[in-house]
């Protein structure tokens, strides 16, 4: 993963200096321990027709051999399309990209950090709408 001077633009869009913005999470999130178990992710949208749609990630964990949990939801809000379909397109790009991290040589903390550089925010309150 590409180290980030700490006088460089923060990735996160702030507009401010990566000291004076996300580098202390970022120090913080690399230290702590992350949760146990097996986890795969799909992308989605979320939104609707009336308010346009905005690339998602959805986690799951798995509860037993053959079962998954929805474990929590990640959104771009500041990516809103109008077309459904394009929405996943990004969401599909963006874990395509950080699972490429991780598969050479990166860490979990590597892919979630990917994911909250392009803008990821999680959702605590989803609500899932299967077609």
């Amino acid at each position: 993963m590409t180290k980030i001077g700490r006088n460089s633009q923060c990735p996160c869009g702030s507009g401010k200096k990566y000291k004076h913005c996300c580098e202390k999470t970022e120090i913080d999130f690399q230290k702590s321990k992350l949760p146990s178990g097996r986890f795969r992710y799909e992308s989605g949208s979320y939104g609707s027709n009336d308010r346009g749609y905005m690339p998602s990630i959805l986690c799951y964990k798995e509860v037993s051999e053959d079962s998954w949990k929805e474990h929590f939801c990640l959104v771009k809000p500041d990516v809103i399309l109008n077309e459904e379909d394009e929405a996943v397109t990004i969401a599909e790009q963006d874990i395509a990209t950080a699972y490429n991290l991780k598969t050479n040589g990166g860490s979990v903390h590597d892919f979630a950090l990917h994911l909250r550089r392009n803008g990821y925010k999680k959702v605590d309150d989803f609500r899932l709408i299967k077609n």
